[in-house]
């Protein structure tokens, strides 16, 4: 499948999420009694339309998003099924209903990815960091690395994982290093099963130490140290997890709730300044790391696509039912806000007040989707 096939993928996958979340505020109207004039899947022109009995069910031409028309949306009251005519406990469910379905979006995908796939854990952080390939003409070449060498020791300075010899390679200020590497080692694969969870232990057996040394490290371009080689990790310790029907329904639950703390936590660093907004991915930015990511996956198999599928929409629905739940105009959450304040005072805000706010905040909204566009396309022309 092509790259441009792999985008159409990832762009259906947003709409059906964003469509569910509508689904969600639909279902939830409909359920109470609400006027619902529209719900249209896509946006711009129309290509299909068909009239029900009190909605519009409408198909545009740009298959991204929909929307969920209530009749007299801030806007006085017209009729009894006017969505200001209803009590304030209805309107908090139907506001509150399009992130709810993202999160039960999120619990079945959770469900699918636990029963399906399982989960894996790494246990400790040892890695094997073994050399794959040697650039011709390279640092590493003139040193006498060959493939299957495993890297243990910069300098004197060993480590267990990959992040300690980038660490330490990264840090030598000279225009050379001494290599020690672990040459002519088997890896082994061992396995145990305790239950419901299998134990995977990658051993490196026999081999000997060998000192080598790497001459001009130095990119005269970067100015970075480079020692050209392609290098394979492989965990040391693994644990899998195995899930039948009832532990994938109840495990559904924490494996939501930690995406959850994950969206959260990527807010608060944005709001906290530790995180800046060219960290933030807009529609192009989401849609092109869903497409890399399962055109990648498909190197090893329908199976691996299907997962990252699963794992990306869970993840994509919680965000969006933690950014909707956000006390800002225009969005679920700042509908939220007049909602509880007309309880705490007893009688509803201006219609027309009301009104003009959510406006504001979309036009603010629209001008932050601009700004994310364009962050989008300059990183992808950056490569």
């Amino acid at each position: 499948m092509s790259s441009i096939l792999y985008a159409i993928l990832a762009i259906l996958i947003l709409s059906v999420l964003i469509v569910l979340h509508e689904l969600g505020h639909y279902l939830m109207g409909k359920w109470l009694g609400f006027g619902i004039k529209e719900f249209a899947i896509g946006m711009g022109p129309v290509l299909f339309r068909k009239k029900g009995k009190e909605t519009d069910f409408v198909i545009r031409a740009f298959l991204i998003g929909g929307a969920c028309q209530f009749e007299g949306e801030d806007e006085g009251v017209s009729s009894a099924k006017s969505f200001n005519a209803q009590a304030v406990w209805k309107r908090f469910l139907v506001v509150v209903a399009g992130p709810l379905m993202n999160v039960l979006t999120a619990l079945v995908l959770a469900f699918c990815i636990l029963l399906g796939f399982g989960t894996s854990e790494v246990i400790g952080n040892e890695r094997i960091v073994a050399v794959t390939e040697v650039e011709a003409g390279s640092a590493a070449e003139h040193a006498g690395l060959v493939a299957g060498d495993i890297l243990t020791a910069v300098n004197g300075t060993t480590f267990t994982d990959y992040d300690g010899f980038k660490t330490a390679f990264d840090a030598v200020r000279e225009n050379e290093v001494d290599l020690v590497v672990l040459r002519g080692a088997t890896l082994s694969e061992q396995q145990s099963e305790v239950g419901d969870v299998t134990y995977h232990e990658v051993v490196a057996e026999g081999g000997e130490s060998v000192t080598l040394h790497a001459s001009d490290i130095r990119d005269k371009r970067t100015g970075n140290n480079r020692l050209g080689v392609s290098l394979s990790i492989a965990y040391q310790k693994v644990s899998f997890t195995k899930y039948n029907g009832f532990t994938a329904a109840v495990g559904a639950f924490p494996y939501c709730w930690d995406l959850i703390r994950q969206v959260y936590g990527a807010l608060f660093d944005l709001f906290t300044g530790k995180a800046c907004i060219n960290q933030m991915s807009g529609v192009i930015g989401t849609v092109s790391v869903m497409s890399e990511s399962m055109e990648a996956a498909s190197a090893f198999g329908i199976s691996d696509v299907i997962y990252v599928i699963l794992v990306l929409g869970a993840l994509i629905s919680v965000n969006f039912a933690v950014v909707n739940l956000l006390p800002f105009p225009a969005l679920d959450g700042g509908r939220l806000v007049f909602i509880v304040l007309e309880m705490l005072r007893g009688k509803p805000m201006d219609p027309e007040k009301e009104g003009m706010v959510h406006f504001v905040g979309m036009m603010l909204l629209l001008a932050l989707v601009v700004v994310l566009m364009v962050s989008d396309l300059m990183n992808c022309f950056r490569g």
